[in-house]
């Protein structure tokens, strides 16, 4: 698992290439330009929780704090919106408070993080 507070190049993702640059493309598409994207993760810092194939989802989530296994879950049933990726992969948002900070959960389509809640 791979947690980010800032907006990623494709090499700062712990993502094959084409699905790291799939997401850093879907991450710039509202700003028009990576320097107006960067502006705003600067003044309304988001969070990226990216999940590989391999990781342990019960024992990963289960070292977060509350709020961010709060808000994975409302990405996992609730996002704004889910984008397919490459690879299996899938995005999706889910917006955490009114400014629009938000919590980005990349992951396998077919990885159920509900099933590791206790």
């Amino acid at each position: 698992m791979q947690i980010l507070h800032y907006l990623p190049t494709q090499q700062q993702l712990a993502l094959n290439p084409v699905v790291a640059q799939c997401v850093v493309d879907l991450l710039l598409e509202p700003f028009g330009s990576r320097v107006q994207a960067i502006e705003f993760w600067r003044d309304y810092t988001s969070t990226i929780v990216v999940f590989d194939p391999d990781d342990d989802a019960h024992k990963s989530l289960a070292c977060l704090d509350d709020v961010t296994r709060y808000f994975i879950e409302r990405s996992e049933h609730l996002p704004e919106f889910i984008e397919s990726l490459p690879d299996g992969y899938q995005l999706s948002l889910t917006i955490t408070d009114d400014e629009g900070r938000g919590l980005y959960l990349i992951k396998p389509t077919d990885m159920d993080l509900s099933k590791t809640n206790d």
